[in-house]
């Protein structure tokens, strides 16, 4: 996985995490607040990561299709 990648997939839970962390340090949230904004934290987090990597399947699956589909184009080219 490139370096670009695996930027996009680690630091937005990162930020979320440490912003979760530092509001509860804080004490600024706490009892059901608390657990609520964690959850959603987990949630978002994970739905980001989700479709960050479904984005980078879908190119490489899409790049390796049309890299076979020349390949198969040359070979036929060449019979004829």
């Amino acid at each position: 996985m490139k370096a670009e990648y695996l930027i996009k997939v680690i630091l937005p839970p990162f930020i979320i995490f440490a912003v979760l962390v530092g509001l509860t340090i804080a004490k600024l949230i706490s009892g059901w607040l608390m657990y609520a904004l964690w959850i959603l934290g987990f949630v978002v987090a994970n739905v980001i990561v989700t479709r960050i990597t479904a984005k980078w399947s879908y190119q490489r699956r899409r790049e390796i299709r049309q890299k076979e589909e020349a390949s198969q184009q040359h070979h036929e080219d060449s019979k004829d």
